[in-house]
């Protein structure tokens, strides 16, 4: 829950719809220095105003809709970037380059469990039991 000044602060700045959607995909407003972008389109952000630990977040690109929550996932931040959100790293990955992904890793992709595009396994092996199906014999 913010302060009131905080609060107002918070509106005067971000503006009211912004500050509206804050307020239902977060439950609070957050206002910052945008620190960078990654290529997903997340926006970076930190405030060292904020007490500490609430002091860097991330604005998910998918974020756009006012009922968007369902898009949002904490999978959707690459590792660079998720070492500095948790202080694993002091500079942001646009300064400083040690998490850069080797040349022969695999491209970053955000996990899919529980949407449309999840991995579904299939059975490849025949079944070992057959359901029994009655033969009725007929009347007379």
């Amino acid at each position: 829950m913010s302060s009131l000044p905080r609060t107002i602060k918070g509106f005067l700045s971000l503006g009211p719809s912004r500050f509206m959607r804050q307020l239902n995909n977060i439950g609070d407003t957050k206002v910052g220095t945008l620190v960078g972008t990654d290529k997903f389109g997340n926006k970076y952000y930190e405030n060292l105003n904020e007490s500490y630990g609430r002091n860097r977040w991330v604005q998910f690109a998918k974020e756009d809709t006012y009922f968007s929550r369902a898009e949002m996932n904490a999978s959707q931040v690459p590792a660079e970037w998720h070492g500095w959100l948790h202080r694993m790293l002091d500079a942001p990955p646009t300064v400083d380059t040690t998490m850069v992904a080797p040349k022969w890793g695999v491209e970053y992709t955000e996990n899919l469990t529980g949407g449309p595009k999840a991995f579904k396994t299939y059975n490849t092996t025949r079944t070992k039991i057959e359901a029994w199906t009655p033969k009725v014999a007929r009347r007379d």
